[in-house]
């Protein structure tokens, strides 16, 4: 749990299940060893990604004389990436300094989920035996792990209703606004479907959990679907979300998969947008709120975020009267295909953005929610301070 985040729209994070079975940026490690093997082929060189990795996989697993739970004796995504550094080193031996640097590219542009980069860089590794997870982190992201009791402290965090902070004025007077699943994806398992209904809906349906909105994202509505029709419908402080990072088949069936959603506010996370998604394609019946942003996380491999598709994806939400909200512009902004400079590494300060991009809204429902108990209050809102460097 994070009381207090960095993520603009919300004010509170909680994982009362962390990690996650993967997707476009966790891709399974199949996917990975193939984007290896295709990046390397464009140099000339044909190599086995997995075999080469099945052998580096084999040396380090065989030298730990008590394997944690969590440790895994296989190719998988996590593996790959804490052992990418060797496979460069024996990829170099093998088939040259060129194809390894392409595999070694491949790999980084492969995994760019921040969730699972924290768990990578957090909980267990191959490589580092002796470092045990980060409190509350799952022992690698593929083992995704359950954290009861984490939503019922959370909704007891004070009420936020009424109060404003000149840092975050986008928020002034709503709810406190929890995030569910920044850390994994709880609906990774129908098999989690029980513990969801005893941990988590009994604390958003609490007398202390009904004063927050809950924002649950997933990257698997089928299952968010499901799990609503059983238990009857999401409560009316429950916000159903799920992701799209561009125009593909699989982001597409995800926003209709949300539409089945039994849930009186839907909403959409459009980042990290890694392409243009035509309106044509975005058909937003029954969305209340869009949320856009540019990839911030793979340094000089980073996907370009046309400002372009911000300003199209915001006159669309208009047109259709959907709450739009624009998060970051990500660490590689476009305008006209050149480069946008700012200060901000993830492009997240709209101080430095132009004014008709300052568009930060939240659904009707958000302010309709408990709005006959409004009363403005001087306390101000939370804000997280920057750490000293």
């Amino acid at each position: 749990m994070s009381k207090i985040t960095k993520i603009q729209w919300c004010d509170t994070t909680v994982n009362p299940i962390a990690g996650c079975r993967g997707c476009e940026l966790f891709p399974a490690a199949g996917d990975v060893l193939d984007a290896i093997n295709l990046g390397a082929a464009t140099t000339g060189a044909t190599i086995d990604s997995r075999k080469v990795y099945t052998a580096l996989i084999d040396e380090c697993f065989f030298r730990i004389p008590n394997p944690a739970t969590g440790f895994k004796h296989a190719v998988n995504t996590t593996n790959i990436w804490h052992l990418r550094e060797k496979f460069v080193a024996r990829v170099t031996d093998l088939h040259g300094e060129a194809a390894a640097i392409a595999a070694g590219v491949a790999v980084r542009k492969a995994v760019t989920c921040y969730a699972a980069i924290l768990h990578l860089n957090k909980a267990q590794s191959i490589v580092n035996p002796t470092r045990m997870p980060n409190k509350g982190y799952a022992p690698i992201f593929e083992s995704v792990s359950r954290f009861a009791g984490r939503a019922a402290e959370t909704a007891k965090l004070p009420d936020l209703l009424g109060q404003a902070n000149p840092e975050t004025p986008w928020k002034n007077r709503l709810p406190r606004m929890i995030f569910v699943s920044d850390m994994g994806d709880a609906f990774s398992s129908i098999g989690d479907f029980g513990f969801l209904k005893g941990d988590l809906l009994p604390a958003i349906t609490s007398d202390a959990g009904i004063r927050h909105l809950w924002l649950w994202l997933t990257k698997r509505p089928e299952h968010m679907a499901k799990f609503a029709a059983e238990i009857g419908g999401f409560p009316d402080n429950v916000c159903a979300m799920t992701t799209l990072t561009g125009p593909d088949e699989r982001c597409l069936k995800r926003l209709a998969d949300l539409k089945l959603v039994e849930a009186s506010i839907r909403g959409l996370s459009i980042e990290p947008l890694w392409d243009r998604i035509p309106p044509a394609k975005l058909n937003l019946t029954g969305i209340d709120w869009v949320i856009a942003g540019g990839e911030s996380g793979s340094g000089e491999l980073t996907r370009p975020f046309a400002l372009e598709w911000a300003m199209e994806l915001r006159d669309h939400c208009r047109k259709q009267g959907v709450a739009f909200f624009l998060k970051q512009l990500g660490r590689n902004p476009t305008r006209g295909g050149m480069p946008v400079k700012l200060k901000d590494k993830h492009g997240g300060n709209w101080e430095e953005w132009e004014i008709s991009l300052r568009v930060r809204e939240f659904p009707r429902a958000f302010h309709e929610f408990r709005k006959d108990e409004f009363q403005f209050s001087d306390k101000p809102r939370p804000v997280k301070k920057p750490k000293k460097s």
